[in-house]
């Protein structure tokens, strides 16, 4: 909520900052955009945005937990409710076309700027996208053991072909036409075709 004279109202500033950071990175680009064009378009002082953020790095990091996070959650979510391996997979995808939807904006600015990021934070990121590719080859294992897909030469290889193909939707995805959840059931229903049993 913002106040009348337009500023952040007191416990937002973190919000406000990581709003201008996503507005300020996909319009200008991370390398172009400085701290001090963060915090005037977030209309807070360089001592708030340091009282959330160590570095501009930070910003990064966090915009691409925004959206890893959430998948993470989703999953964990769906892999509690037991489904068979079909509906299993095919929620899966729709999840990642959702999310990609959700936040286009933010996976537009990691994936392309995301080698301003120096190696100790890429590791944190690395190990959020190892532990969802994981759960990912998971959900494909397990539907091969009990015979609702049939063999792969890899599963590994199929999961990131799968997530590849969905998450690139950040690229031409617009709010129009189909909506996420379609977009993610034909997705869906494409890959369980090519893996279905002979």
């Amino acid at each position: 909520m913002e106040r009348a004279n337009g500023a952040p109202e007191r416990g937002s500033a973190r919000e406000a900052i990581v709003q201008a950071a996503i507005d300020c990175f996909y319009e200008r680009g991370y390398e172009t955009t400085s701290v001090q064009d963060v915090v005037e378009r977030a209309k807070v002082t360089k001592g708030a945005f340091y009282h959330h953020f160590e570095k501009k790095d930070d910003l990064l990091l966090h915009i691409h937990d925004r959206f890893m996070d959430e998948l993470l959650t989703a999953m964990e979510e769906l892999r509690a409710r037991q489904l068979p391996p079909r509906e299993a997979l095919a929620l899966l995808i729709e999840d990642i076309v959702v999310a990609t939807a959700t936040y286009q904006r933010e996976y537009a600015i990691f994936f392309e700027q995301r080698r301003n990021l120096a190696a100790e934070p890429f590791q944190k990121v690395r190990a959020k996208r190892d532990q969802y590719e994981r759960l990912v080859v998971q959900a494909i294992e397990d539907g091969i053991a009990k015979g609702a897909f049939r063999a792969v030469p890899s599963a590994h290889v199929l999961a990131f072909g799968i997530i590849g193909m969905v998450a690139w939707a950040y690229h031409w995805y617009r709010p129009s036409g189909l909506s996420p959840q379609e977009i993610g059931r034909m997705y869906a229903s494409v890959v369980l075709d090519g893996i279905a049993p002979a």
